[in-house]
């Protein structure tokens, strides 16, 4: 992979939507995206107000597609029932249990037209930096550069870095990210600083995160733990000292959902989609059978057009059964 070294690498799937970012020959960022509706961020949409949430500041708003969202604040004299246009700030973030948080929305600006926010792509390219577009019929430049061990991250919620480790975990108030290692408290402490902070670039995590370093009695060494934290933070954000407990609030803009968020709120639908890219790079000629656990055939079989597209992409027909010995993320390409 020596052939491109900084930008981003986009891949259009089945499904999903990927983007993986190298900065001198190194992952450093990797994004999902997933159906995109009228609630995506930056689109301004018509819609339903529904009712009130705080009496004239905060209400609830419902999109032409079903979808609610969280509108503030208020315009004056709107009344229930009424239409108005908004512009989408933060998408909706599915949660594991399938709970969800609506969107939220501010008034659009007087004379805004109608318009469906950025897409992956639009944001990667705006960016500036290089974008390769990549195929399935090419080599797997993706995966080279570290993408299935970055998915499993964000699947599992463990970050292993050299001395200890990272878990995330994603509660619905706040991202909570746990050290763990054998090293001494205090070299532990400056590793795994290091570590959160390109984990939230790489995830794109933001909102309000909780770190929990080990327990460092000198301030000076919870000093320096901040200090390192801060040379590696590439995006921006605010954060409190570490105290005596070790530990350390960051607070980040957040627009829609993590990476982890993604990809655990549904894991069945994600194992679904990593089968589909396997299958689409599944080389060969002749039918494609694909033997998986019963929710992934469900998911597989609706959309239908998922199925449809990976036999036009891959011109060969495709065939699913369900196999209740198979684990979710086991499914099988013959």
């Amino acid at each position: 992979m020596t052939d491109f070294q900084n930008g981003w690498l986009y891949e259009a799937g089945i499904g999903e939507n990927r983007a993986l970012r190298v900065a001198d020959g190194e992952l450093v960022a990797v994004r999902v995206e997933r159906g995109r509706t009228g609630a995506t961020l930056a689109s301004i949409v018509d819609a339903q107000f529904t009712e009130q949430w705080v009496a004239g500041r905060s209400g609830i708003v419902t999109l032409a597609s079903g979808e609610q969202g969280l509108l503030q604040p208020l315009p004056k004299g709107l009344t229930e029932g009424a239409s108005v246009r908004v512009e989408i700030v933060r998408e909706a973030l599915d949660e594991k249990g399938g709970q969800s948080k609506r969107a939220k929305a501010r008034p659009a600006a007087e004379g805004s037209a109608l318009t469906m926010g950025p897409s992956l792509l639009d944001i990667i390219e705006a960016g500036g930096e290089p974008v390769r577009t990549i195929q399935a019929h090419e080599p797997d430049r993706l995966s080279a550069f570290g993408w299935n061990e970055a998915m499993e991250q964000a699947e599992t919620g463990r970050i292993d870095f050299d001395g200890g480790s990272l878990l995330v975990s994603l509660t619905p108030a706040m991202t909570v990210i746990d050290v763990d290692g054998p090293l001494a408290p205090y070299e532990l402490a400056k590793r795994a600083a290091k570590a959160v902070a390109l984990a939230l670039t790489r995830f794109d995590i933001g909102g309000s995160i909780g770190v929990d370093f080990p327990t460092l009695e000198a301030k000076a060494e919870r000093t320096e733990v901040s200090t390192i934290f801060d040379q590696h933070m590439a995006g921006k954000c605010e954060r409190t000292a570490i105290n005596g407990f070790g530990l350390m609030q960051v607070v980040a803009r957040k627009t829609g959902p993590s990476v982890l968020e993604v990809m655990q709120a549904d894991k069945v639908l994600s194992a679904t989609l990593a089968l589909l890219r396997q299958a689409e790079r599944t080389q060969g000629t002749g039918a494609l059978q694909l033997d998986v656990h019963p929710a992934v055939a469900a998911k597989l079989n609706h959309p239908q057009a998922w199925l449809d597209a990976l036999s036009k992409r891959t011109g060969r027909d495709v065939s699913v059964e369900a196999k209740g010995d198979i684990p979710i993320a086991g499914g099988q390409i013959s």
